[in-house]
Formats: structure tokens, sequence, C-alpha cells
């Protein structure tokens, strides 16, 4: 008999390579979807951890919120919602970018 092996299952209990992937994609969305929040005045820090916290999850965020977005990370922010095709919310970001930034601004 053949001895057949699934090398997409994990033997040691954790998440196998689809389940780490969609698991990626979630934070990754949690993480831009916070900082959106927080760069658009949705919500001030204080209040996103409280709420994070009390519902028993961990504060993730797309960027260092001491120092503010690099512009590098607006960037990524913009291209996941233009992949999201949330253009409202690309629109928003290139705005704050631009302020934050005036280098990156075109005409």
């Amino acid at each position: 008999m053949a001895n057949w092996d699934d090398n997409n299952e994990d033997k040691g209990g954790g998440l196998n390579e689809v389940e780490q992937m969609q698991m990626d994609a979630i934070i990754l969305d949690t993480a831009y979807n916070n900082a959106w929040m927080l760069l658009t005045g949705e919500i001030t820090f204080d209040e996103l951890m409280a709420s994070q916290f009390s519902e028993g999850r961990e504060l993730v965020m797309a960027y260092d919120p001491d120092n503010g977005p690099k512009e590098e990370e607006f960037k990524n922010m913009i291209a996941y919602f233009i992949e999201e095709e949330d253009y409202e919310k690309c629109a928003k970001l290139r705005d704050i970018m631009n302020n934050a930034y005036p280098e990156t601004f075109e005409a």
C-alpha cells in the first residue's frame, strides 16, 4: 500500500498554510481599519485600545501610533483599500497623506 502524506496538513495542531493565510488577511484588515478610524478621527487611540481589550482582542495597527504613519505606510493602506474597492477611504487617506507629506501631492 502506498504511504500518502498530505503536505498541507499540520501535524502539530496549529494552523495549516491556508488557515494561516486567512488569519493574516484578518489581521491586516483589522490593522488597516484601525488605522483608518484613528486617522479620520472616528475614534481616539484610548477608545480603540479600550474597545479591543474589552472584547479580549489585541490591538493591531498598520503604523506606529506614537510616530504617525510614514509615507510608505500611507501608500500601503491606500493600495489595500483600492484592492477592497473602498475608494472613499482611498481618497480620504490620500488627502491625509498629502497634508502630512506635501511632496507627495500630485496636481
